[in-house]
């Protein structure tokens, strides 16, 4: 008799957990943007947060790694995404937006010596076109540093011109 107890407990266990869903949201992304005054920046990255749709329990995951170089002044500057800790999206018929942001380490390597500096990153991504679209709008990316004063952060904006990134949307059953 304890046998089939004990049975039974360990089924209705099982089919709990297995009744579990989740939701990814996420965006993910490699490749090279040029700004407004022609200067390239390279980046790559993952991010997603995953959402137990019965707990509503929430997992941030991530890796972010952004440079970019002035060949006129010699200086190198290097962004690297420690811990994520927002990230959001908005998906409709017409647009995919998402932003994220977190604690990050911003290096500058000038011929004077290089210094790295913590700081809070933001990032905006726009997925405009398919990938190997040639037509229609390039895809975005926005960043912005802060660390310690707010009036001078490091910022860049521009378009990807080699690459892709993609915003997406996935329900799983466990």
């Amino acid at each position: 008799m304890f046998r089939k107890w004990l049975w039974l407990g360990i089924l209705a266990v099982a089919s709990t957990a297995m009744a579990q869903t989740f939701t990814v949201e996420g965006s993910a992304g490699w490749g090279a943007a040029v700004n407004e005054n022609d200067k390239p920046g390279l980046f790559r990255y993952e991010v997603k947060k995953v959402i137990n749709n019965d707990t509503q329990r929430q997992v941030l995951e991530s890796f972010f790694h952004f440079a970019a170089a002035d060949r006129e002044t010699r200086t190198e500057v290097k962004i690297d995404l420690v811990r994520l800790t927002a990230y959001g999206q908005q998906i409709n018929d017409t647009s995919k937006v998402a932003e994220f942001k977190g604690l990050a380490v911003l290096s500058i390597v000038t011929p004077r010596g290089g210094r790295r500096v913590r700081g809070e990153l933001t990032v905006v991504v726009k997925d405009n076109r398919a990938p190997n679209a040639t037509e229609g709008e390039p895809d975005e990316i926005a960043l912005r540093f802060v660390a310690g004063d707010p009036n001078k952060p490091f910022a860049f904006k521009g378009k990807v011109v080699r690459g892709d990134l993609v915003i997406f949307e996935r329900h799983l059953p466990r």
